[in-house]
């Protein structure tokens, strides 16, 4: 089969959510479901994550590469003893709101690291081990906000790709560099060929520099970026491209890009996030009722933004 008709691969979303103080159970059950899923036919990748930090809602996303290898791992019985295993951990008063659906994925609000790491031929399995006990000690360790973890995708590309999420930079860095890491790394080193890993960070991270807490999410980064330089471009239309309509395009374009990053970086974008930075980075209290107030809020500045220019030109 090429790739041109082999069946798209498929994924379900499992939405939980825990009882208060099952931390550190779920944190070992977590090892042992990557271990169990990544050894099942078909598998392309699984993605563990909560759905902000702090947060006792978490979904378990299982990606195969057909939608028959999907339905195998589904019905198989392993998988039936993991969520039994689960069950206890669960919160039996959320349970009408936990479901499994086809998974979207949503931009997270925490810093990266990828992995990728090639293995020993033969070694696969050492891998599995080791990386299973590698999750038990990552998902405790504060700030920790999930795991991907992808198989070899091709012959050609025989590398592991694990994504590694924390809160904070600060808090990626304390795991990376910290003792107990170090000595899992040591223990795997014989049996892995080579592996490399780098830094994946919000796109705006100049903007929305780290305060101790999570960075907004990347949606919330881009709507507040958008409300910002809406104005100051529609006011260059008004008032500087009539002084630039001599110059040529390239030269009358750098300048207006020019003045538009330099306004919306200093000193508006701080003052952006000043104003709403109850809404980008919201306490777990009452988190709910602020996201849908920060919301309607941009709305209505969106609204605003649009009827004056409207009016005005």
């Amino acid at each position: 089969m090429n790739d041109s008709t082999r069946p798209p691969a498929t994924a379900i979303t499992t939405n939980i959510t825990l009882r208060a103080g099952m931390e550190e159970p779920f944190a070992a059950w977590q090892s042992r479901f990557t271990h169990t899923a990544t050894k099942a036919a078909g598998f392309l990748a699984l993605d563990i994550a909560p759905a902000f930090a702090g947060s006792y809602d978490w979904r378990i996303i299982q990606r195969f590469r057909s939608p028959e290898a999907l339905e195998g791992w589904r019905t198989s019985v392993l998988r039936a003893h993991l969520f039994a295993e689960l069950a206890p951990m669960r919160d039996p008063a959320a349970a009408a709101f936990d479901d499994e659906t086809v998974h979207s994925l949503d931009p997270l609000s925490c810093v990266t690291e990828v992995i990728m790491t090639v293995v020993e031929p033969g070694k696969e399995g050492v891998f599995r081990a080791w990386a299973e006990t590698i999750q038990a000690n990552q998902s405790n360790f504060p700030g920790y906000m999930g795991t991907l973890v992808q198989a070899p995708v091709s012959d050609e590309m025989q590398y592991w790709t694990t994504l590694v999420r924390f809160s904070t930079p600060a808090q990626l860095d304390a795991w990376l560099g910290c003792p107990a890491r170090k000595q899992l790394l040591e223990q795997v080193e014989p049996h892995i060929a080579r592996w490399k890993s780098y830094r994946m960070e919000s796109p705006f991270a100049g903007w929305f520099p780290e305060t101790g807490k999570r960075s907004p999410a990347a949606w919330k980064q881009s709507a507040l970026v958008l409300l910002v330089l809406f104005p100051v471009v529609m006011l260059e239309i008004k008032f500087l491209s009539p002084l630039l309509a001599g110059r040529h395009v390239a030269i009358a374009t750098f300048i207006a890009n020019a003045i538009s990053v330099s306004l919306v970086s200093w000193p508006l974008m701080k003052i952006a996030v000043l104003c709403m930075g109850w809404w980008l980075r919201p306490s777990p209290v009452r988190r709910w009722r602020r996201e849908a107030l920060g919301a309607c809020t941009m709305l209505a500045l969106y609204i605003i933004e649009l009827a004056i220019f409207m009016l005005v030109f």
